[in-house]
């Protein structure tokens, strides 16, 4: 039965070169030697308490201009609707829009006083912007078109690489608080990525875009030692 590395791909990585390497210095090595084990937590993808939440993004230092310009830029892309956040019930309109998945949506608050939904326009000119070599399924994320369209294209930021100008909320609430609060000027609202879309994923041999799932409940903390020699 297939594992499916949902957090710590790197680890495992550097688990297997350590392991080619310890093989390569001894032909005489036991099956049984602790390089050729790692630690791990496996979790039933059916279990019910297992909950996916969306690390919306949180973007800051962005200059006067290309703030003021970065509505025209949207609307060559998507299309806009304003949802007054005074509305008692914006967050189920929010999950109402969600649920159409035939469309591909996000929502971002911080250019007006409204929450703005954005619809995207054309797939098909959205996916000829992102990497060739990632899969359909990738590129249909709203995550994958926050990061490439909008963070990468028309704010020229990297969520990767700009750790002092992104963070993260899994709370969308919190995340607007904090526009609101002026720590930070965009808040990028998504949606959860389905549990069988990162197992599709994975099967078409891609990886999930970085920091697009929040796997809940957490391990407790503490501190395991493991002796690999």
């Amino acid at each position: 039965q297939p594992l499916y590395i949902a957090d710590g791909h790197h680890r495992y990585e550097s688990a297997l070169a350590y392991q080619r390497e310890k093989r390569a210095c001894s032909s005489l090595a036991s099956e049984d030697e602790a390089f050729n084990f790692v630690m791990m937590t496996l979790v039933d993808f059916s279990d019910p308490g297992l909950i996916i939440l969306p690390p919306h993004r949180l973007v800051r230092g962005i200059s006067k201009s290309i703030l003021n310009g970065l509505m025209a830029k949207l609307r060559v892309f998507f299309e806009i609707e304003e949802l007054p956040l005074s509305v008692p019930s914006v967050w189920q309109q929010v999950d109402d829009l969600l649920m159409e998945t035939n469309e591909i949506r996000l929502f971002l608050f911080g250019l007006a006083e409204h929450l703005l939904a954005l619809r995207l326009r054309d797939f098909t000119t959205a996916s000829q912007m992102m990497p060739y070599f990632h899969s359909e399924l990738y590129k249909r994320l709203d995550v994958s078109i926050a990061d490439h369209i909008i963070l990468e294209k028309l704010l020229g930021l990297s969520s990767g690489r700009e750790e002092a100008r992104i963070t993260y909320s899994y709370d969308r609430q919190d995340a607007v608080n904090r526009v609101l609060d002026q720590e930070y000027q965009l808040a990028f609202l998504l949606s959860p990525v389905k549990i069988e879309v990162v197992k599709a994923i994975a099967d078409a041999g891609d990886r999930l875009p970085r920091k697009s799932t929040y796997f809940y409940p957490k391990l407790p903390a503490g501190l395991v030692f493991y002796r690999l020699v």
